[in-house]
């Protein structure tokens, strides 16, 4: 079953803008426990699991 990121796109366009910056840049994610932080970054940058 796959998962996908729904409801999150104004998230997913600040991450774009600081990737695409072309200088080193900080982001904290935060938010409360269990709200799908991590899934976030991984499944939208596609970071290996684990």
């Amino acid at each position: 079953m796959e998962e996908t990121i729904i409801g999150r796109k104004k998230e997913l366009k600040v991450l774009d803008e600081y990737y695409a910056s072309g200088k080193a840049e900080l982001i904290a994610v935060y938010g409360r426990r269990r709200v799908g932080k991590t899934f976030l970054v991984r499944e939208h940058f596609r970071l290996p699991h684990g």
